[in-house]
């Protein structure tokens, strides 16, 4: 368990059983509206898909960051993930249930994330639709450019951010 930025958030190591706290929080269709897929339809299939994150990949040439993320005080908000390549850039996402969004909760995880990952090349994608998500990069200085590396997120039609360490 890891104490977060500012307002108080703690990010957990995300695990299977982590699917028995945020399914009632990411089961809602509604969350994944601007999103690819979802974390499972069923408490049971988001758990195998957490088992699988939790395992990390299967090769050396990335490693994974999955957390759970949650008031000190209080209820699960949702997650974040990165993805970090060998070749020193990663790429990031995250979900956060609909009663914990417009907080800035979001923000500041993806703000802690971005410190965790020891890269200076980051890359988020969302669609042109979300604007809420466009919002977040450009607050945490993600700037929108054409893609230049294979993002796993990415859909014909999305928008692409990229962020790059302050020197």
């Amino acid at each position: 368990m890891t104490p977060g930025p500012a307002i108080g958030l703690v990010f957990e190591a995300l695990s299977p059983e982590h699917a028995s706290v945020l399914f009632p929080i990411l089961g809602d269709a509604r969350v994944w509206k601007h999103l690819q897929g979802t974390d499972g339809a069923t408490k049971e299939q988001m758990r195998t898909g957490y088992a699988r994150r939790a395992a990390g990949p299967a090769g050396a040439t990335e490693r994974w960051l999955n957390h759970a993320v949650r008031l000190a005080d209080g209820p699960y908000l949702g997650r974040i993930e990165a993805t970090v390549s060998r070749d020193g850039w990663a790429e990031i996402a995250y979900v956060f249930g609909l009663a914990h969004r417009g907080h800035g909760h979001a923000r500041a995880a993806v703000a802690w994330l971005l410190g965790q990952l020891g890269v200076d090349e980051v890359w988020a994608t969302t669609t042109p639709a979300n604007a809420p998500s466009r919002r977040l990069l450009t607050a945490l200085a993600f700037r929108e450019v054409p893609p230049s590396r294979p993002l796993a997120s990415w859909a014909p039609g999305d928008l692409t951010f990229r962020w790059d360490r302050p020197r």
